[in-house]
């Protein structure tokens, strides 16, 4: 494309896209787990994270096209350290009584938790080698007009569908709750 269009490219380069109608499962999963209530494992981690809803996205890229954007951007939030997004989704979303139960990176490994995504796995937990990956400079983005919406907007659109799609459904990311119960009788933790 470059080549075509040199400098007149607009080029984005997404983050984690969150939002209604994730097909992936992985920021779904956290508002779908939280909104069961009762003991959440959730790793012991403080890393960067950082994501954008899709209607964001597409809302920005219709914008930059009609007023001529160029350029190259991340198009993503500012970070937020993995623990306080998750305690952000549970202060939305969870039933009174929700405990976060945190457990430490090194023990889920042992476990055979995988991060990130995919069977057996907490949806946004980094190991520290990919970590940089979420945290990227959204300042370029956000002042070439980029608008990120409260997280609020998008834990009720991505719960919105994971509640269409059926809550015990098979997963394509996180853990089924057969393995949660096991992980959380088994493993060192501290509730938050």
């Amino acid at each position: 494309m470059r080549a075509a269009v040199g400098d007149r490219a607009f080029v984005l380069r997404p983050g984690l896209i969150t939002g209604p109608n994730d097909p992936s499962d992985r920021f779904g999963y956290w508002p779908a787990r939280m909104a069961r209530g009762g003991r959440v494992l959730v790793p012991d981690a403080g890393h960067p994270t950082q994501h954008a809803d899709v209607r964001d996205l597409a809302a920005w890229i219709v914008d930059a096209g009609e007023q001529g954007l160029t350029g190259t951007f991340d198009g993503t939030s500012p970070t937020t350290p993995l623990n306080e997004l998750l305690a952000q989704i549970a202060e939305l979303v969870a039933p009174p009584g929700t405990e976060l139960v945190a457990v430490a990176p090194e023990d889920l490994t042992e476990a055979g938790v995988q991060p990130w995504a995919g069977p057996k796995s907490l949806p946004f937990w980094l190991p520290e080698s990919h970590q940089g990956i979420a945290a990227r400079n959204a300042r370029p983005s956000l002042d070439a007009g980029l608008r990120i919406r409260p997280l609020a907007e998008t834990v009720s659109a991505a719960l919105e569908t994971e509640r269409s799609l059926g809550l015990d459904r098979e997963r394509r990311a996180g853990l089924t709750p057969e393995e949660e119960a096991e992980l959380l009788a088994t493993l060192p933790h501290q509730t938050r």
